[in-house]
Formats: C-alpha cells, structure tokens, sequence
C-alpha cells in the first residue's frame, strides 16, 4: 500500500515536471530564438479605438407626453478601415453624389462655397473661416482660392484630376474628419457623412453598397419633436456645433457630436447630453481584415427631463392666442402677435407659456428653406415673446402700484383722491383719466381703473420706491427660468439716463400707470400677480418639474418651491388689494367674468405706445384659494376683450382638465 502512494507521488511529481518545462521552453522560444518572428507577427496587426454613439435623454411635459424623444433613424457612416487609400476620393465623390441625388443633406462645415467664377468665403461665418485660416497657417487676408489650395495640397487633392467642385466637397469632408478630433490620417474613427437619411434612401444606398465599400448604414437614434408647434421656444432644438462652440468644448465633444442650441435642449445639456463610449477593433495589416471587436467603455446615456408644463393647456393657450390676435388683426393692422402665460401659485412652476407667431420645430429640423422663411418673416415668429417680449403694461401695473402704497404707508385703503378727469400735478404737464370718477378709494381706483388715483399714488411714491417693489414682485429683474429671458425695464431716473434721457419727476406718475419707460414680460406679470395671490411670497418661477435618469427608475433632481422674496407686503394690505382686484370682475372694465362658475381677480389694460394700443389682462383663480395667475398681451390688440377671451379659455380648460 505505502509503495502504491509513492509511485503516485513520483508520477505526480513528474507530470508536474514536464509541465514546467514545456512552458520553460517556449518561453525561451519566444524570448530569445524566435523573439524577431513573433515581434514581426504582433505589429502585424494595427488596434484602434472607436467611438459609440452617446444617447441624449428626452423631454417630457408635466404627465410624461412626449416633447423631444428619441426615434429611431438611420444615418451613412464612412468606415475608412475598410477603404484601401487610393480609392478614397472616387468612394466620397460617389457616396456625396448618390446623397444629392436622394435629397439627402451630407455634414458639411467648410466656410468655403463655390460659384461660377470661383470659390468664396460664405456669408455669416466669420469665426468659421478665422480659425480655418489659423488651421491652414495663413493670413487674415488669404483668399478663398488659396484656402482650397492649400486643403488640397494637405490632404493630396490634386488640381488636375478633379473640378473644383469635387476638391470641395472632398476638401469639406476631410478637415471635418481633421478638426473632429484625431487628426485626418490617424483613420482612427469612422466619419458621418450624413446623419439623417429617409428610409427609401437607405434602400437605395444599400443597393449600391458592392460599389461603395466603407459606406454603410448604420441605425441610430434621432431627435423627434412630438407636435413640434406645441412649445418650440421653450423646447428648443439641437445642431452641430459651431466653430466657437467647439473651441469651447472640444475636450470633451467631437465637432460632429450634436449640442442643445436653444431652449430647454441648450440650457440642460449637460443633463441631456449622454456620453458616448469606446470600442476596440482589432485589424490585420494584411488587406484590413478584422481580427477582433470588443467594448471597451459603454455608452452612458443622458436624463430625461420632466417640464412643468402641460402639454393640453398649453395647446389650448396657443390655439386661442392665435385666434384673438388674427380677429385683432381685423381692426388693427399692426396686431399681430401677442403672448400668454399661466403659472402655479403654489410653486411658481410655468403650466403654459403661449407666443404668437410661432413655428413648427419639426419643419424647422426637416427643412431648411423654412427656417430661412421664419428668418427673414418682418413678425419675427423666432422670438419667445412670453419670456423674452417686453411691453408697457399700462393699467394692470396698477395692483403692484397699490401694494407699494399702501405698505409704505403713502395711502390707506379707505382714504380718497379726488379726480376730476385729469392728474394736473405737475406744471406744465396734464395726464388724462378715461372717466370723472369723483372720489375716490382703493376699491374704486381699481375697479374703474382711475389714472388719477394712480398718477397721485406715483406721485407720493416716487419712482425709486415703486422700482424697489417692482422689483420685489418679480418686475424688471429675472424670474429665475431654466432658459432665457429679458429682465425688462422698470420706469425710473436710473433707466433714463443710463439711456441717454432726462427724467422729469412727472415720470414717476406716468409710470404708476404703466406708461413712462416701463417695459415688462409676460413671465413677469404672471409672476407678479401670483406673487399677490400667493400671500406676497415670491418663489423661484420654474420650468423643469423634475430631472430623472433615462430609464425613469431614479430621481435624480426634483424641484421644490424656491422662495426668492417675500416682499414684507402685511396680509392687511394684500387682503385690500386683491378685494380691489375682485371689484374688478364684479363691477369693473372685467365684469364680463362676473358670473364666471369660478370667482377671480383681474384688472385689465390698455397701454399707448407707437401704433394702436396694447391691450392686457393678468388675473388669479379661484378667487379664495388661488391655484393659477394668468398674463395675456395682445401687442396692437386694441380692444381689451381679446385678452380676455385668451384668459377665458385657459381657465375652462384648465378647470375641466383638473376635474
């Protein structure tokens, strides 16, 4: 028995012998005999490291309805691991060719077009061509016709074998390839030449794909605008970076990757923006044949943004915006725009925000002659009106006039002024009122809107304290959204001279009214008007609800109700205020809400400027426990009915979808 172990023991120990020294000796075979062979053998191959494409999170409205999704799309990739050298020209001239042929755009950044004379530097892209002539090392003062020539002796585009249009686009193609990161002849990625093709084009180009080796379609996701006309400035759209952009970024972005150029898509892109990854391929020298494809770092995607707004009321504020400024139109030439916005009393959070004219965010993505008609349209239907349009309020300034007062203790609730039909205050200067209203309190100064009244109030305050509320109630300083939006301008010395003016101390009466220089926001007056309804609390106005991971599993930021001032304003005098507010709707120039189903406070305007009048309206709902604050600006409307209509039709809509 004890013989039978040590023979186990000897043969164990021999087989583990022999092991050893197998692997003895071909370590020694390839260390010292062998080691020029196997060197040879490894350089043989060549490893390089591709990019992944990142996938940007989505934006949704307040219930998750879709805004700005991923689709899915299809995109002509340039695989140049796959093209021998020499034929590389005659390969990027035919992909170009079958994609012009299809309508399809193909990713072009070079500042350099072509005519029938010769080449030239295109217009607007100053930037563009300055650091293209820093790339190339040239002079300020270099032609278009020495920029191509020196891209085609960079990149060996001879002059005699191509028409200038060819060495463009190929000159095009290239120093997109060079300034994308990598360098043009590292062939260390593949290229986009374009990145979005129809699906009849991609029938088409897979068809000729014996013909064009390297040039393959690859599935991807696109940006879809759900309903692109529901709220396209606040959403915003993504582009390709500019030259300046990609200076700024180009650490940590390719120029072909897509950026947030506008809206919420430019102000939370570091939110949205995924990060795309790596892969490692492998490949033999020997006629480029693949060897081996593996992940090395995935894709990270981006975080889905929820947006406070609803989707439905916002539809419903676009749809009557239009309607009351087109009948605007009817008897007022110059009305044609205006804006709309309704805000939560309770966290300030933006439920709608209309503007008018507007625009398609999916034409505009698809069609490049419709943007270059809404560039050039005299209505500027580009411009975020509700955020950044500024207008003179005119006489639903006046609550936040009667604020100021009656905390600063310049007039008391129940203390009259008398007016007689006009503000004779001040020598040489006279301020209509639309009425004789006699004496007149609070209630009454804002339920017949008594310029008198006001123009007194202004003068007891001055302009410098009523600026000092304004400022409190969110007027003439940012509200705080995610995106931009105009300060405004609030009446006063400070504004005037600063522009070149005098200020006379009528001014501060004309202001009280809302005339004077006072130029204000639609998002300002809804917020200041929540402000009131709110308590005198002023909280942060918001468009983003919450900011979750791409698969919605995890929140990663939410928004709670952010106070930014709490205007001192006693509970006494807001109480009076909004009584007046209220007076307003029963007996006033809004008493066609009388008989509303949901009681409310209002005040309504009407604001002189250079053509006919603006007409406003802002007002809070219900009256005893306010959910909502409304803002409507008809520019030019003329008659103040149609800012009522708008607010009108917010309000059934908002009430019915809430029931």
């Amino acid at each position: 028995m004890r013989s039978l172990n040590i023979k186990r023991y000897i043969f164990l120990l021999s087989f583990i012998l022999i092991v050893c020294a197998v692997f003895i000796t071909r370590l020694v075979d390839w260390q010292i005999f062998n080691a020029e062979y196997y060197k040879t053998r490894v350089s043989s191959s060549n490893v390089c490291f591709l990019k992944t494409d990142p996938v940007r999170g989505e934006i949704l409205d307040c219930y998750g309805e879709g805004l700005a999704v991923n689709d899915t799309g299809y995109k002509v990739i340039f695989n140049r691991l796959a093209v021998e050298k020499s034929k590389e020209n005659e390969i990027i001239l035919k992909a170009i060719d079958l994609l012009e042929s299809l309508d399809s755009e193909w990713v072009d950044i070079l500042p350099i077009g072509i005519n029938d004379k010769d080449f030239y530097f295109v217009e607007n892209q100053e930037s563009q061509i300055k650091n293209l002539k820093k790339f190339l090392s040239v002079s300020e003062n270099d032609s278009a016709r020495n920029c191509m020539n020196k891209l085609c002796s960079k990149y060996d585009v001879p002059t005699d074998k191509y028409t200038d249009a060819e060495r463009r686009i190929l000159c095009s193609i290239k120093y997109n390839i060079d300034k994308n990161g990598g360098g043009y002849y590292s062939k260390s990625s593949t290229y986009i030449l374009s990145e979005k093709v129809s699906k009849d084009a991609v029938i088409i180009i897979s068809e000729k794909s014996d013909e064009l080796p390297g040039v393959i379609i690859r599935t991807s996701l696109v940006r879809k605008y759900i309903n692109g006309s529901v709220a396209p400035h606040i959403v915003g759209y993504t582009g390709f970076m500019s030259s300046e952009e990609y200076e700024e970024k180009k650490d940590t972005y390719s120029m072909d990757e897509l950026i947030g150029k506008s809206g919420i898509e430019k102000s939370l892109e570091d939110d949205l923006r995924g990060i795309g990854g790596t892969r490692m391929v492998q490949m033999s020298n020997a006629g480029g044949k693949i060897i081996n494809v593996s992940e090395k770092k995935p894709a990270k995607s981006g975080n889905t943004i929820f947006l406070t707004l609803s989707s439905k009321l916002q539809e419903v504020a676009n749809k009557s915006l239009k309607e009351n400024v087109e009948k605007g139109h009817q008897s007022a030439a110059d009305c044609t725009s205006g804006a709309a916005v309704v805000l939560n009393v309770k966290d300030f959070s933006v439920l709608a925000a209309s503007t008018y004219p507007s625009y398609d965010l999916t034409k505009f993505m698809d069609d490049r002659s419709y943007y270059t008609k809404l560039a050039e349209d005299k209505s500027v239907p580009l411009l975020n009106r509700a955020f950044l349009g500024a207008y003179a309020p005119g006489s639903i300034y006046k609550p936040l006039v009667a604020c100021a007062a009656l905390q600063s203790g310049k007039i008391k609730p129940n203390e009259t002024i008398h007016c007689g039909g006009s503000f004779n205050y001040y020598h040489g200067y006279s301020l209509k009122c639309m009425g004789v209203h006699g004496s007149a309190n609070l209630l009454k100064g804002l339920s017949k809107s008594c310029n008198v009244y006001f123009a007194e109030l202004g003068r007891r305050l001055g302009a410098t304290l009523l600026g000092e509320y304004a400022n409190k109630f969110g007027v003439g300083v940012k509200t705080g959204l995610e995106i931009n939006e105009s300060q405004g301008v609030v009446a006063g010395p400070e504004h005037t001279e600063a522009v070149g003016g005098h200020w006379y101390e009528s001014g501060s009466s004309q202001a009280a009214i809302g005339q004077s220089d006072n130029m204000i926001t639609p998002i300002q007056l809804a917020t200041y008007t929540a402000t009131i309804a709110n308590g005198g609390k002023r909280y942060r106005t918001h468009l983003v609800k919450k900011i979750m991971d791409y698969a919605r599993t995890k929140v990663i930021k939410e928004n709670t109700p952010e106070l930014i001032e709490d205007t001192g304003v006693s509970e006494e005098n807001l109480k009076a205020v909004k009584a007046g507010m209220r007076e307003v709707v029963l007996s006033g120039t809004a008493r066609d809400f009388a008989n509303y189903p949901i009681p409310i406070g209002a005040k309504t305007g009407t604001a002189q400027n250079s053509g006919s009048d603006h007409t406003t309206f802002i007002c809070f709902a219900p009256y005893d426990n306010p959910e909502i604050a409304i803002s409507v600006v008809i520019a030019h409307g003329k008659s103040g009915t149609l800012s009522k209509n708008v607010a009108r039709d917010i309000m059934d809509a908002y009430f019915n979808l809430k029931n």
